[in-house]
């Protein structure tokens, strides 16, 4: 019997200790909880799959509930990416999910926190198209409406840039659209400047890595910008203004296929000395 319980029960490992989730809970809401990265990811990373499962799914009710205090919130926003990184797939995106269920309730509160909560733990790229429209719908209409209006470009294409290669196709082309005219900018005069070159300077620091994220589809819309965007085929009479364009221009061709139909009228626009060529062909009727 002793050598039975030491091969079978002594020499085994012992059990992982299980957090009460309720209590853990709590704990969270209170300003005992200890916040060393070391000890959340210690307690949670080595639990059972299916507590990890109940515990996330926790933390997405408690965090979007529209009476939770800001100490539990804060909490959970220090938790939540921790635990997200040992959760397996299959969780995440069910976890994800939930925001299509959040969003036909109406309650424009707790659907921006169940949005919050997705960004939080960095899984934006799980989002269903009905959950992306929601969020980047807004921010290209606004970004459309208010050409170069800089503040808004700004704002409008820093909240954008999280969502670079995640754009539905029904919005990418009003998307491409307002990025390739924000970037190039306008050409005018100011009484508080000596330059002539103006964009949203904010704006202008995403763009290009957003362009970086480009399928064959968005280089499409980017073709379809420059033969139908009577303003850019305008300012890119000055040089300044076609330079700036010729760089997008270089993402896009890099960005296209092989065989994509646009990139002889993109390889004329690169090339400096088809330029003649580039100009003729947007503004052909």
């Amino acid at each position: 019997m002793m050598e039975d319980c030491i091969k079978y029960v002594l020499n085994e490992p012992y059990p992982i200790q299980i957090i009460d989730i309720d209590d853990y809970l709590t704990t969270m809401d209170s300003a005992a909880f200890d916040r060393n990265e070391t000890a959340v990811a210690n307690a949670l990373g080595e639990i059972p799959e299916v507590y990890k499962n109940e515990l996330i799914n926790r933390l997405f009710t408690v965090y979007i509930d529209q009476h939770a205090s800001s100490v539990i919130r804060s909490s959970i926003e220090f938790v939540a990416p921790i635990l997200w990184k040992v959760l397996p797939k299959d969780i995440k995106l069910q976890v994800v999910r939930r925001v299509d269920q959040e969003i036909p309730k109406g309650s424009a509160v707790r659907t921006k926190f169940a949005l919050d909560f997705v960004t939080l733990v960095g899984a934006n790229s799980y989002l269903s198209t009905t959950a992306r429209e929601y969020i980047i719908k807004p921010l290209v209409d606004n970004l459309k409406a208010n050409l170069d209006a800089w503040t808004i470009e700004n704002q409008c294409v820093a909240q954008l840039s999280a969502y670079a290669g995640q754009i539905p196709p029904s919005l990418v082309l009003d998307y491409v659209w307002s990025l390739t005219q924000t970037y190039v900018g306008y050409v005018g005069g100011s009484a508080q400047f000596s330059r002539t070159d103006f964009y949203a300077n904010g704006a202008a620091t995403y763009i290009p890595t957003m362009f970086a994220a480009f399928d064959d589809n968005a280089v499409e819309a980017f073709v379809e910008t420059l033969k139908r965007n009577k303003a850019l085929q305008h300012r890119i009479d000055n040089p300044t203004k076609l330079n700036r364009l010729r760089s997008l221009g270089n993402i896009a061709l890099e960005r296209a296929s092989a065989h994509h139909p646009g990139r002889e009228l993109l390889e004329q626009l690169v090339n400096s000395v088809r330029e003649p060529d580039f100009l003729k062909a947007i503004k052909q009727k």
